[in-house]
């Protein structure tokens, strides 16, 4: 009784915020006509497209982050599905809201292979939502916790980490200013499939203003969440000063752990502690390389973590490294199973 009770209120719940959503769009069809507001929500609605809530299905619960929910839903009128990035966050003031706007804006006009497609945007009262593009396999963090289904060669690492950086590379090189990720790690880096492999996009970026708002809402009303954007175990030690501001080295530091992960299928610094994360990293404690990583790749991450951010390369410079060392080269193990397999034929 008390299952069929709670399902009854959340459907009611979730009937009311389509009511909500029919009678918004009809007030803001009704301001448009007016004057002295048409100039204002038309240039809203221009830089990126505006999907309302009644047009959305959620279906699936298939990710929570740090501020936002993402559901695998239905775009209805586009008879397309989607992710639906609900962002945890209320009523926003005008400023907010100016900021989430430019922020979408820029994720909207972002057009590239490796690069999460940002299809639109719903921004109703206390309802704000990201409507992107699905990808199947989930983020990279999952599909590397899956190795008896998706053993992953060498040469689909190679790739993996090519695509990784083709990604953040085309951020960087935006004009006209760089755009700095600030949140790079692998349940950043999104998954799908294809007959030539997988298919490696970046998601979650461009978003640090209406991340800092949602950290302010939950203070304000008396709960906890630290003002800072990117994730312990993926950060680059000058920026435990707090005087220093992420930079596209401090992007390639979180790859080159990102990078560590793809080569060893771990979790970064699983069990330890804020406290013990922060101090080994600035005292240039960095995580250990299992002897069976090859060396180039090995290469690759060493580079990429460096302690200072000058010695990094930039995002450029590791698509030349990988592009010179990615071949069909079969490590000795591969090559023994290869052999293994011919025997037996």
């Amino acid at each position: 009784m008390a299952t069929n009770q709670l399902d009854l209120v959340g459907h009611l719940s979730d009937l009311k915020l389509r009511v909500d959503s029919y009678r918004f769009e009809l007030q803001q069809t009704i301001e448009a006509r007016r004057p002295a507001t048409t100039q204002t929500i038309n240039e809203e609605r221009t830089r990126f497209r505006h999907i309302p809530l009644h047009d959305l299905i959620p279906e699936e619960l298939v990710g929570q982050g740090s501020f936002a929910d993402v559901y695998r839903g239905q775009w209805l009128s586009q008879h397309h599905q989607v992710a639906i990035k609900v962002i945890r966050v209320g009523q926003l003031s005008d400023e907010a809201k100016k900021n989430f706007i430019q922020e979408i804006s820029t994720m909207h006009q972002m057009r590239f292979d490796n690069i999460i497609t940002i299809f639109g945007a719903c921004m109703e009262p206390n309802y704000h939502a990201l409507v992107i593009e699905y990808m199947a396999l989930g983020s990279l963090a999952s599909l590397l916790q899956k190795s008896d289904i998706y053993p992953l060669s060498w040469s689909e690492r190679w790739s993996i980490a090519l695509q990784m950086v083709k990604g953040i590379n085309y951020l960087h090189l935006s004009t006209p200013h760089p755009i700095i990720h600030r949140d790079i790690k692998s349940p950043n880096f999104l998954v799908g499939q294809s007959l030539k492999g997988f298919i490696i996009k970046v998601g979650d970026f461009g978003l640090a203003k209406i991340r800092q708002e949602t950290v302010r809402q939950t203070n304000a009303a008396g709960g906890s969440a630290l003002l800072t954007i990117g994730t312990l175990q993926w950060t680059a030690p000058e920026l435990f000063k707090f005087s220093e501001k992420h930079t596209t080295a401090s992007d390639v530091y979180a790859l080159g752990v990102v990078f560590w992960e793809l080569a060893t299928r771990c979790i970064p610094y699983e069990h330890n502690d804020d406290a013990v994360i922060s101090v080994g990293v600035m005292a240039q404690q960095r995580l250990d390389i299992p002897v069976d990583v090859p060396p180039d790749f090995a290469s690759l991450i060493q580079k990429s973590w460096s302690h200072e951010p000058t010695q990094r390369p930039s995002c450029e410079e590791l698509i030349l490294h990988i592009l010179v060392h990615e071949s069909p080269r079969l490590t000795t193990s591969e090559l023994e199973s290869k052999d293994d397999k011919k025997k037996t034929m």
